[in-house]
């Protein structure tokens, strides 16, 4: 049976994490395949000894890299989300008055 080909990414290879002996080694996915059966291998490029290798890695042998240092939580907001609507009176204030549309003579064009 053929290699089934390899879909690669547009652009700068994408940071990942690959796990090998139960450890993690830092990687760059080069693309994907879909096999027959319905699994999914990336293809991904790391350096070993020195030297840069490139290999097939299962999907679920892989994921994206782990943040460094403490994970801080987001931050919330006091601010309200949004904000009132500007063209609301205040209770003190009338509303300005709005003009009345021109007059204007029927279209008669099409007669």
């Amino acid at each position: 049976m053929p290699d089934p080909e390899m879909t690669a990414l547009a652009g700068e290879p994408l940071p990942v994490e690959f796990s090998h002996g139960d450890v993690w080694h830092p990687a760059v996915l080069l693309g994907w395949r879909h096999a027959a059966d319905g699994t999914c291998q990336l293809r991904l490029q790391f350096v070993v000894g020195g030297l840069r290798r490139t290999a097939w890695v299962p999907l679920p042998d892989a994921r994206l890299p782990r943040p460094v240092g403490p994970v801080r939580a987001p931050r919330r907001s006091t601010a309200p989300r949004t904000r009132p609507d500007l063209l609301l009176p205040d209770r003190d204030r009338p509303l300005p008055s709005v003009p009345r549309p021109r007059a204007h003579d029927d279209d008669l064009s099409w007669v």
